[in-house]
This record gives structure tokens, C-alpha cells and sequence, in this order.
């Protein structure tokens, strides 16, 4: 199921990149919880993106202040019940026109092949920590 669990985590960033947030739902399950490292810096546990209603709203977010927005997956680990992803974010701030190239780790836990929860961290040490593991 894990290999599964990888090509999932893969098939949503391809359709992130192309833009496709239909596609980025299908890889999302309707009660997942997304909580992503800007909101989460400011707002805490209470900056969560919640079901696909709040998957779309972090989308239009996320689009309103950055253009030519992407991202590169730059590792994966199958962990069984997560999967940790490495990505670098890039884009361009909109009317600003500061770069985004930020590095971050993710860890998804995924249910029946759809992701039930992805949160950022700021660096694969504390992506590993959250799973119990250490570099």
C-alpha cells in the first residue's frame, strides 16, 4: 500500500504544478486536514486547511499573493503510514515580484490512497520528528 501512498503524493504534485486543482482534490479525501508552514508560523494549530472546501480556499490563497507558483520534489520517504516529501517552493510574489524559493519537508498520512493529512515543517529534522524519527 505504501508504494501506492508515494505515487499519490507524486500524482498531486504534478497536478499542482500544472495547475490543476481538480486534480490536486482527487488526491485529497474529503475530511483531510492540510496544514501548511505559513499559516501554521502565524496562526498555530488553528492555520489548518480543512476538507476540500478549505483545500480550495489554502489554493485561492496561495494564488492571490504568488504567480508562477511550483514546486520540486527533491526526496521521498516511504514510512509505512507517512510518506515524507522534501520540496522546494518557488514563485514570485504578486505585485511585489519578490522570489519564492523556500525549502520545506511535508508529512502526509494517507488513508484508502488519498492523502487524510499533510503538514509543513521547516526542515526534514522536524518532518522526522514528527513521525518518531530522527536523521
Amino acid at each position: 500500500m505504501s508504494r501506492e501512498n508515494v505515487e499519490a503524493v507524486y500524482n498531486a504534485y504534478a497536478a499542482f504544478n500544472e495547475g490543476d486543482l481538480a486534480g490536486v482534490l482527487s488526491w485529497f479525501h474529503a475530511d483531510a486536514v492540510y496544514r501548511d508552514a505559513i499559516h501554521q508560523a502565524v496562526e498555530g494549530e488553528a492555520g489548518a486547511f480543512r476538507g476540500h472546501d478549505g483545500i480550495r480556499r489554502w489554493w485561492r490563497d496561495l494564488h492571490d499573493h504568488y504567480e508562477d507558483i511550483n514546486t520540486e520534489v527533491l526526496e521521498v520517504r516511504d514510512l509505512g503510514e507517512h510518506v515524507v516529501v522534501v520540496f522546494v517552493v518557488r514563485g514570485r510574489g504578486k505585485g511585489s515580484g519578490i522570489a519564492l524559493d523556500t525549502r520545506l519537508a511535508q508529512v502526509v498520512k494517507m488513508r484508502q490512497g488519498k492523502v487524510i493529512e499533510m503538514r509543513d515543517y521547516f526542515s526534514l529534522e522536524e518532518a522526522l520528528q514528527a513521525v518518531g524519527l530522527e536523521e
